[in-house]
């Protein structure tokens, strides 16, 4: 589940444990307090709900339906951040998926962190985190779910980040690994920098990864605007990799959406995906493939959201292969 409103408001919770601490702070940099619990503030989400496509016809959660609970903490200027998914993955066919779900129930620690506010910024180590990247890479996304974006939008681990901003300028850099078993995993490096006003954001990231004879650099620019009411996003990137056997690709790819408030309460989004993959292999032709998906976002009160998102293929780039449909719908209650 890349991009959900459970994502969203765990995620809003969170930011608490960002905020810089001014200058003025009354305290010396390295006093703390005794731990209790002021510190600690708690809140969380509720999910249900799950996909559907043409090219399966099952019906399945892939972790959508859960109970997630998160934990900030600030002292002074040491802060951290805890949070855990209670999952229930269901399908209605564990054999014809295509996605290896299955019926069962799991746990996640999904981010597990501490930093230090040097009031320019936060500097962290986190066992489980976002990277630096991941907070910008998807800022064109105005959808539900099926947005597009550069890399690989999922949490790392043994994430060191450096993350902050001075007036409108915006900025962070990570080193992460992408597994939890060292000798599994690829070690990667990326940032952005980018200006945050209040009718426009933009940001350009850089990341690149080395997994034994594979080097991937990732090249993203990313942003939103408001036009009246309306926002509107765009996603650019380019994905190139190399390989020791020169089997590798570039994949150039775009993501272009808009949302409208049609009411207080109801939102409506829409997005198109292209993207082009050139091969290293002589004599492999590129391959084209576009997307397109429309979203509706329903506000209930300021505790229950849901919303809809459906994915069509336009171009699969295969003429072998059909063009499918993709539905995403859920609804959360967050406390």
């Amino acid at each position: 589940m890349k991009k959900t409103l459970l994502a969203l408001t765990i995620a809003a919770a969170s930011t608490s444990a960002f905020a810089n601490v001014g200058l003025g702070n009354a305290k010396p940099t390295f006093e703390f307090d005794p731990m209790h619990k002021e510190q600690f503030s708690v809140s969380g989400s509720l999910g249900l709900g799950g996909y559907y496509d043409t090219k399966t016809n099952a019906i399945y959660d892939d972790w959508a339906t859960a109970l997630t609970l998160a934990v900030s903490y600030k002292n002074n200027r040491l802060v951290g951040y805890f949070e855990t998914d209670f999952e229930l993955n269901w399908t209605t066919d564990e054999n014809d998926n295509g996605f290896g779900v299955k019926n069962e129930f799991g746990t996640d620690v999904d981010k597990a962190w501490l930093g230090f506010d040097t009031g320019v910024g936060v500097a962290s180590f986190g066992w489980e985190n976002d990277t630096a990247l991941d907070k910008v890479d998807g800022a064109g996304d105005t959808t539900y779910e099926f947005g597009s974006s550069a890399g690989d939008t999922s949490d790392a681990f043994n994430v060191i980040k450096f993350e902050g901003k001075a007036s409108a300028f915006a900025y962070g850099i990570s080193t992460f690994e992408t597994d939890d078993d060292r000798e599994a995993a690829e070690t990667g490096y990326n940032g952005y920098f980018g200006v945050e006003q209040e009718v426009f954001n933009i940001y350009a990231g850089y990341e690149t990864r080395e997994n034994g004879n594979e080097d991937e650099e990732i090249v993203s620019l990313s942003g939103n605007v408001k036009v009246g009411a309306a926002t509107l996003g765009a996603n650019f990137w380019v994905n190139d990799l190399e390989t020791s056997t020169n089997t590798g690709k570039t994949e150039t790819g775009y993501y272009l959406s808009g949302s409208y408030p049609v009411t207080e309460q109801l939102t409506l989004a829409a997005g198109y995906n292209g993207v082009t993959t050139d091969s290293q292999v002589a004599g492999t032709a590129d391959v084209d493939m576009s997307r397109v998906n429309i979203a509706a976002m329903y506000t209930l009160n300021d505790r229950v959201d849901m919303g809809i998102d459906i994915l069509q293929d336009v171009d699969t780039g295969d003429s072998a292969k059909d063009e499918e449909t993709y539905v995403f719908a859920a609804m959360f209650y967050s406390f």
